[in-house]
This record gives structure tokens, sequence and C-alpha cells, in this order.
């Protein structure tokens, strides 16, 4: 008899650490003010189960990003794939060569970051927010960016206020991307330490965040923006292998989300390398000529 109930807590305990749990979950960020806002508004939808996760754009402006196109990962971020659907492509969401970019692109600008500064304003217990605990954090960071480029001189100073709501109870990985998050350098030691600053501020999963955005240029200008993140659905799931698959019969195409910015005539998913932007093409040949 003592077997069997021995056995039968162990068949148990096999069982718990077997079937995992994911979670479902469902995000609305909303921007308004300062130069277009609209393409920071976005609905998520996505599920994830430990280091895999499907992130879908539901509503979205952003022409990297489009409504209905996903992001799948099974190593909570490390090598991700942004998938569109409506053309049966997907492409490699390579970070590090987005960040390589960005950096080249300071150093073709004589781009310089200054005088920054990071404060924690606050760090408390936050309520409960979807069934989670919560920290309430309060971040405030400064900096100058100057700009040398062609006889082009410009310095823009900014701050960002943020306020967090994180929970540290919600444990997979795939949740804040950590693998990514890890990595994500561009070779430009003040940008890199703006992004660290900004990587390291709260540790866990945010459930709401807002940003009050301000710059002035040195002619005097400003602008004021404020974005909100917020989750607005958090369920417990248990999703199948499926979900994160990639689906059959897709092309794989390079993704240059810097020349669909810039107008080189690409958009997302698409193969087309550089277009026809000067700028673009002078940045790719630097570059290359730092490799």
């Amino acid at each position: 008899m003592q077997k069997k109930i021995v056995l039968g807590v162990v068949g148990l305990m096999c069982a718990a650490l077997t079937a995992r749990a994911g979670w479902e979950y469902v995000s609305v960020t909303k921007a308004e003010g300062g130069k277009h806002a609209e393409m920071a508004n976005a609905s998520v939808h996505a599920i994830v189960d430990g280091s895999k996760a499907k992130i879908e754009f539901t509503e979205s402006k952003n022409p990297m990003m489009g409504t209905g196109n996903y992001l799948l990962t099974s190593d909570a971020g490390k090598t991700a794939y942004l998938v569109n659907p409506g053309e049966k492509l997907y492409s490699k969401w390579d970070m590090n060569a987005m960040l390589g970019m960005a950096g080249g692109m300071m150093g073709m600008m004589n781009m310089k970051i200054k005088d920054q500064k990071a404060e924690k304003l606050l760090e408390e217990k936050g309520p409960a927010i979807l069934g989670q605990p919560t920290t309430h954090y309060k971040f405030r960071t400064s900096y100058t960016m100057e700009i040398n480029f062609m006889g082009m001189k410009q310095s823009t100073t900014t701050a960002n206020e943020e306020e967090l709501w994180v929970t540290t109870a919600l444990k997979d990985d795939a949740l804040t991307f950590a693998a990514m998050r890890k990595e994500m350098k561009t070779g430009n030691a003040d940008l890199d330490k703006l992004i660290a600053d900004q990587m390291n501020k709260a540790q866990g999963f945010p459930l709401k965040v807002i940003t009050k955005n301000s710059t002035t240029d040195s002619n005097g200008n400003a602008q004021e923006s404020t974005v909100m993140m917020e989750v607005t659905t958090l369920k417990k799931v248990s999703p199948g292998a499926d979900v994160f698959a990639m689906p059959k019969g897709y092309t794989e195409q390079d993704l240059n989300p810097l020349a669909a910015l810039m107008g080189g005539g690409q958009k997302a998913g698409g193969g087309k390398k550089g277009g026809d932007n000067p700028l673009l093409k002078m940045l790719q040949e630097q570059m290359k000529q730092q490799q």
C-alpha cells in the first residue's frame, strides 16, 4: 500500500514538472504628441511558453511590424524571425545587425551622446495588476546628442521620465526576450551605455509603462510626447508546439528595416538591400570598411 502511495506521489510530481503552463497576453500601446506619434500606437497578442514566444501585431502602423505580422522565437529572443503571413515571407530579426547599423550611422554622422544621467526616483511595492504582484518604479534619464555631419551641426537635449509597474512573478524568459537583451550592443560606447541603462532599470515583465519624453534642439524648438503601454489581459495557457512553428511554404527574405525607414524602397520582409537611398549606401560602405 505504501509503495503505491509513494509511486502515486512520484507520478504526480513528474506530471507537475513536465506539464508546463505558458501565458497569453494582450498589450496596448498609445502615443500622443510629437511627430509620427501614430507609428507607436499598437496592439499586441502574444503567447509565451518558457523560452518560446509568438508575438503578433494585431494593430500597427509601424512599417517594419505591420498589422498581422508576428515575431517567433524559441530561445528567448537570441534568434527571432519576423513573419509576414500576407506575403508568405519570413526574415531573421537580427537585433545585433540592426544595432550595429545604428552604431555605424552614429560614427558616420559624428554623433556623440553627452551629459548622460540616469536616476531612480522611486521604488516601492505596487498594486496587484491582473492578479500579479508588482513593483512600482520611477526613473528619469537625460542626455544631449550632438551631430556634426557634412557641415551641419545640431544638438538635441532629451529628458525621459518613466513610470513602470513590473512583476517578477512570471518566470518565462521569452516574456522579456531575456537572451536578446543580454546581447544588445552597437559597437558605439556612448550608445551602448545608454541602452544598458535602459535595459537594466527594472528586472521582470512590465505590465504597465508610462513614458514622458521631452526634447529641445539647439534652435530652441521643443517637443513633448507621452507613450503608455499596458497589458490588458493575461491568462495561463498550455500552447502546443505548432503555435511556435514556422509556417510551411514561406520564403526567407533579407530584412533591412533601416532601408525601409529611410525611404530606401524596401518594406519589411523584402529582399532589396539598400535601395537607392544615398545615405544608406554611405553607411553600408562605412560599415564594410570597419569590418
